[in-house]
C-alpha cells in the first residue's frame, strides 16, 4: 500500500484536482446487494484486486464476480518468519496461508509481496522497510528461495512473487509499514543499483525453487510528474544488469493528475525508458490501481462519483494500453481505509461502492475485448472536456468504451458505423444494473449519437 508523507498528498492534492478536503464528510448511499456471478470466466481477463486477509469470507462473492485474474493477497514479512537468524518461524504465516487458499479457491492467482528486514540484517537501522544490509544479502537470498519452495504447488501455491513494495521511496519519506526505504539521495540510481543487485541474485533462487514463479519488480510507487527519482532508481536497477532478473516490472498509479490519467503517463514512462535498455517488450503491471480522496475524512460529497467513474474506465485503459494487469486497492476495508480507495465498505457487512459495480460491469463487457486502435492518448488540462475513445474487437462486433475526463462533464458525440448498423449502448455502470438500451442506426446515416459524460458509455455494434 502507498505510504506518502502528509505534506506530500497536499501538495499532490493541490497540483491534481482530484476531490480532496474542503467538504464535511457526505454519507452517500450505497446498496448491499450481494453480486451474481455471471458472464466472466475467473481468471482469464488482466483485472485483478488486493484482497486483505481481514475481509471476511463473505467477500469471496464478490471477488468472484469481477472476474479476477489475479489478487494480492499480502505480505511475507521476512523479519517476522526469521526474527532470529537462521530459523524460519512459518507459523506467523497462518492468516496470509489463508487467504492464499481461498484466493486459489476463487479461481483467482494470488501475488504475494516479499518485504521487511529483520532487526539484525537491516541497512537502516530500527526501520522493517529496510533492505538488507550487504553482509546480509544472502541470507534474504535464502530465505526468499526457502519461501518459493514453501509455496511451489497445492493450494497454498504462489506462482507471482513480488519484491517489496514501492522500494523507490526514500526512508525517510514513509512510515514503517515494510515499503520503500531502498531509494538514497545518490544521484545517478538512487539506489537502484543496489536493488537490481539483489534481484540478480533473487531471480535465479526464486527459479530453481519453482520453475513456474513470476518475480515481480518493482511496485515503484513513481513519483510524477517529477520522476527523477524514480526513473533514476529503474536506471540504477537495468545498469546493474538486473533486466534479465525480473519477469514483470510493476508501479503504483492512483486516479487522475489534473486530466491526465497516472496509468497512461507512467506506463508510457516506463515503457521509453526500457526502450533505451533494448527493454520495451519487458510486461508492465499496474500492481496498484484506485481512485483516492487524499484527505481521507473529509472528501468531498462528489468523490464516490469520481471513484465510481474511474473505476468504469480502467479496465478498457488497462487493455488499450497492453498491461499485463491491474490490481485495484483495495476490494474492501472498514472507512477509511487507504484513503477511500476500497471499492467496499466493510464493517458488520460488507456494502459495495458504486465502484465495485462500475468495475464489475466494465469486465462484464470488456470480457473477450482486444484493443483494436490506438492507444490512449496523454492529455494535458486544455483536454479534459474532451471525449476519449478507445476501439475493441470481440467475438461479437465491434466495442468502443467514451468518456469525458472532467467530472461531471457531459459532451454530445457521433460514433460512425456502417449505415443501418445494429448496437446496445451501456452507461450507469455504477448502478448494479447499468442502463443498457438499443441505440442502433436506424435512419441508416451511418452514426449512433449520444451524449458522453465523465462516467463512461459502452457502445457495442454487433457484426450480424
Amino acid at each position: 500500500m502507498s505510504r506518502i508523507l502528509v505534506l506530500f498528498l497536499v501538495t499532490v492534492l493541490a497540483l491534481s484536482g482530484i476531490p480532496g478536503a474542503v467538504a464535511q464528510p457526505t454519507s452517500l448511499p450505497h446498496q448491499t446487494v450481494l453480486p451474481v456471478v455471471l458472464g466472466i470466466p475467473g481468471g482469464t481477463g488482466r483485472l485483478g484486486v488486493d484482497l486483505r486477509s481481514t475481509v471476511p469470507d463473505t467477500g469471496l462473492p464478490y471477488l468472484a464476480a469481477l472476474g479476477a485474474r489475479w489478487s494480492r493477497a499480502g505480505d511475507l514479512p521476512w523479519a517476522s518468519v526469521e526474527p532470529v537468524r537462521g530459523t524460519y518461524r512459518w507459523e506467523v504465516l497462518e492468516g496470509l496461508e489463508a487467504n492464499i487458499r481461498r484466493i486459489r479457491a476463487s479461481g483467482a492467482e494470488p501475488i504475494v509481496i516479499v518485504q521487511w528486514t529483520p532487526p539484525w540484517a537491516q541497512r537502516v537501522p530500527g526501520r522493517l522497510c529496510s533492505p538488507p544490509a550487504p553482509e546480509y544479502q544472502a541470507d534474504f537470498v535464502r530465505f526468499v528461495a526457502a519461501a518459493a519452495h514453501r509455496y511451489a504447488d497445492g493450494p497454498l501455491a504462489v506462482h507471482h512473487w513480488q519484491i517489496w513494495n514501492e522500494p523507490d521511496f526514500l526512508p525517510e519519506q514513509v512510515g514503517d509499514d515494510g515499503s520503500g526505504c531502498w531509494a538514497t539521495r545518490a544521484a545517478p540510481f538512487y539506489g537502484g543499483d543496489a536493488y537490481g543487485q539483489a534481484l540478480t541474485q533473487l531471480y535465479p533462487a526464486i527459479k530453481a525453487a519453482n520453475p513456474r514463479a513470476t518475480v515481480i519488480a518493482g511496485g515503484l510507487a513513481h513519483f510524477w510528474p517529477e520522476e527523477t527519482q524514480t526513473i533514476g532508481f529503474l536506471r540504477g536497477m537495468l545498469t546493474a544488469g538486473a533486466g534479465d532478473s525480473f519477469d514483470m516490472l510493476s508501479f503504483s498509479a492512483y486516479g487522475m493528475y489534473q486530466a491526465a490519467d497516472r496509468v497512461i503517463y507512467k506506463s508510457n514512462s516506463l515503457r521509453r525508458e526500457l526502450a533505451a535498455f533494448g527493454m520495451g517488450a519487458k510486461p508492465l503491471l499496474a500492481a496498484e490501481v484506485g481512485a483516492v480522496c487524499y484527505m481521507n475524512n473529509r472528501c468531498q460529497p462528489e468523490y464516490r462519483q469520481y471513484q465510481a467513474d474511474y473505476a468504469a474506465r480502467i479496465y478498457a485503459v488497462t487493455l488499450a494500453l497492453d498491461l499485463e494487469g491491474a490490481l485495484w486497492f483495495t476490494l474492501a476495508a472498514p472507512e477509511p481505509g487507504f484513503q477511500h480507495s476500497h471499492l467496499i465498505a466493510q464493517s458488520d457487512t460488507l456494502a459495495p461502492w458504486p465502484a465495485y459495480y462500475a468495475l464489475r460491469n466494465s469486465a462484464r463487457l470488456l470480457v473477450d475485448a482486444r484493443s483494436t486502435g490506438a492507444p490512449p492518448q496523454e492529455l494535458d488540462e486544455s483536454q479534459a472536456e474532451l471525449v476519449q475513445r478507445l476501439d475493441f474487437a470481440t467475438d461479437r462486433g465491434a466495442l468502443y468504451a467514451l468518456w469525458v475526463p472532467k467530472t461531471g462533464t457531459e459532451r454530445p458525440y457521433a460514433l460512425v458505423v456502417p449505415p443501418g448498423a445494429r448496437a446496445s449502448c451501456t452507461a450507469h455502470l455504477e448502478r448494479p444494473v447499468p442502463q443498457t438500451w438499443d441505440c442502433s442506426d436506424s435512419d441508416g446515416n451511418g452514426l449512433v449519437t449520444m451524449r458522453v459524460s465523465s462516467g463512461a458509455m459502452y457502445v457495442e455494434v454487433r457484426w450480424h
